[in-house]
């Protein structure tokens, strides 16, 4: 049997940015405090303890420094090499933030400003060390146009989906591995994870709902090649599922890029 596998962009669940965007989306339009924000990331990043930092200060001051540096709206970007869609340069931002697989646009300082994620482990794995995020802040060249909306993100995932499961079965993938089949073809109705605030309509949960759905297919399919077994069908099954996964990353992105305070169910509040 061949050896070469699939290669797939590394694509988490629960981006560790997306948290970030879609609740301070919230709160930089007075929709949620700031208390609020903190609690949301802990609760989606490892709890309470986590020493998370943006730039050089905890996160609650870092927040807070961006909003007193004009920011008015985040927007999450998911790069992979090979496709920088997204992103605001310069070159050098590209490229930490394709490393890192993510980042945050803040859209109002000028120039605006991209904060790009990295992990740091305290204390020593063996012992359960703390994980806790570090988003550096960077100086960005422009905003780039956004990109698609709900609706033509759903409809991408909807064909990716369509021609992933027709390449699967025709490869006589559920032979191998049935349950990667079963979350493609099953469309029962899902919460999605803690990332959306108050302010995102009701289809920005759906698409979310479904894109953290599919993006734990993306990761069991990545672990061997199912029933292929040339080196032919192996290329075609990789394909397929990094046809899926650029879509999953885009519906990531529109779900949290819907934001609108008209949908707002919670009254305002400010801190």
């Amino acid at each position: 049997m061949p050896t070469v596998g699939p290669v797939l962009p590394a694509l988490s669940a629960s981006p560790r940015s997306g948290v970030l965007t879609g609740w301070g989306n919230a709160w930089l339009a007075g929709l949620v405090g700031l208390d609020d924000v903190i609690t949301q990331v802990h609760r989606a990043l490892g709890g309470a303890a986590a020493p998370h930092i943006l730039g050089d200060e905890p996160l609650v001051l870092g927040l807070g420094a961006l909003r007193s540096a004009g920011a008015q709206r985040l927007r999450l970007v998911l790069p992979v090499p090979g496709d920088a869609a997204g992103l605001p340069g310069p070159p050098e931002v590209n490229r930490d933030a394709i490393t890192a697989g993510e980042a945050v646009l803040v859209v109002g300082p000028n120039p605006p400003l991209a904060l790009v994620p990295g992990v740091v482990v305290h204390g020593p794995a063996l012992e359960g060390g703390l994980e806790s995020v570090h988003w550096r802040v960077l100086a960005a060249a422009r905003v780039p146009v956004p990109g698609a909306g709900l609706r033509a993100a759903e409809l991408e995932l909807g064909e990716a989906i369509r021609t992933t499961t027709a390449a699967l079965v025709h490869l006589d993938i559920a032979s191998a591995r049935p349950e990667v089949l079963n979350v493609l073809r099953d469309r029962v109705e899902e919460e999605p994870g803690p990332g959306l605030g108050p302010g995102y309509p009701p289809g920005a949960h759906a698409l979310l709902a479904r894109a953290e759905r599919l993006s734990t297919l993306l990761d069991l399919a990545a672990r061997d090649d199912g029933a292929a077994v040339t080196a032919s069908e192996i290329a075609r099954r990789s394909a397929a599922l990094r046809g899926l996964s650029a879509a999953v990353r885009r519906a990531y992105e529109a779900a949290y890029g819907a934001f609108d305070p008209s949908y707002a169910t919670v009254p305002p509040r400010r801190r």
